[in-house]
């Protein structure tokens, strides 16, 4: 720590004060502070530009910039650098509200000491430094998520393939003998009723492994795109539940990427479950539409409503799932209830064209 050296913009119009600054912070003697001096806020910003700091004091009143904006103009410049508010207002909501804002400390003039200004300054590098490991830490648990997420619907799309063209096929052949054994042996009342039996349990079996195939992963899916899926477990939707569900797009319009149509589709399936759950819905309103290039899937049904405990329920894993998939794709995803009058859920994500091979 002795021989770090913390390379600090100073922007304050106030030249005398910048050398007391100076002389304060080399009452440090653990670390070494190197001060740059910029006057005006326009004078700072060129510096950030084209030179490294590790931190900035910043002057809320300059001779072109005054006040909160002050702060704000600069931190949406440059959001990665930890700045410390060192100013003469003694205010302490405007304190409040600026580190509400990004700013690591809020420091008045009157009030500061040597000591005092080395830690924050300090302590805002710290600061800056675990926000950034927090960061990248939540950015790799959502790479890794989503590719778990890739990986899982590859394995349920060759697992439905499998079942569909193994299992599928086992089962036609051994309908066929059945069939033959019935046709053959129509007179053996005993045989023919046990092989119709056995027929029928076949028929069902067969339906069963649809279904499965179907849940796995939707050839529709995959052979027709996003907007066919969606109006297909739409209408299947509604057969097993008895919830009407309501359908309006223009399908012609909504052609996307794989990875897209995959994660709006899930989002959907797993709102059409919630629904069929928890909400004692009647029916259901489904819009999705392209607008300034990017796409917009919003659910609505006329049930209780999701309260805000349910929409911050740490083990809500189903909502955190489709809050994750929309998030890694760039996109939004938000919900919303209304006591007795339905709940919400809509997604927004940038669109990418699925390419023409």
């Amino acid at each position: 720590m002795k021989d770090e050296v913390i390379r600090v913009l100073i922007v304050e119009d106030d030249t005398a004060y910048v050398r007391l600054t100076n002389e304060l912070l080399k009452e440090n003697s653990r670390v070494k502070f190197e001060l740059i001096h910029a006057k005006r806020f326009n004078d700072a910003l060129k510096r950030l530009n084209s030179e490294a700091f590790d931190a900035v004091l910043l002057d809320l009143n300059l001779p072109d910039s005054r006040g909160i904006n002050t702060f704000e103009r600069l931190y949406a410049e440059s959001p990665g650098m930890p700045i410390v508010v060192l100013t003469s207002l003694e205010d302490d909501e405007l304190g409040v509200l600026t580190v509400q804002k990004g700013a690591q400390d809020y420091l008045s003039k009157g009030r500061v000491d040597g000591n005092l200004l080395a830690c924050s300054i300090q302590y805002a590098l710290e600061r800056k430094r675990a926000e950034e490991a927090l960061k990248q830490s939540h950015e790799q648990m959502r790479n890794l998520s989503a590719h778990l997420q890739t990986v899982r619907e590859e394995e349920r799309a060759n697992i439905a393939r499998e079942i569909h063209d193994e299992l599928g096929q086992i089962l036609t052949a051994l309908k066929m003998d059945l069939s033959w054994i019935l046709k053959k042996y129509s007179d053996h009342k005993s045989l023919f009723e046990k092989t119709e039996s056995m027929s029928r349990i076949v028929d069902a079996t067969i339906q069963s492994v649809k279904r499965i195939c179907t849940e796995l992963r939707p050839r529709v899916l995959d052979d027709l795109g996003l907007a066919a899926a969606i109006e297909w477990h739409a209408e299947e939707f509604k057969k097993r539940s008895g919830i009407a569900c309501e359908v309006d797009f223009n399908p012609e319009e909504i052609v996307l990427d794989k990875d897209r149509s995959i994660a709006i589709f899930r989002i959907f399936q797993e709102t059409l479950t919630n629904i069929a759950r928890h909400a004692n819905a009647t029916t259901i309103n489904v819009r999705m539409e392209k607008k300034d290039g990017r796409l917009l899937l919003a659910v609505r049904d006329n049930g209780k409503g999701i309260t805000e405990k349910q929409i911050s329920d740490p083990n809500s894993f189903g909502l955190i799932g489709m809050r994750e998939r929309a998030v890694f794709l760039g996109g939004d995803f938000q919900i919303s209830g209304t006591p007795n009058n339905g709940t919400t859920v809509t997604v927004n994500i940038p669109l990418r064209e699925k390419a023409n091979d």
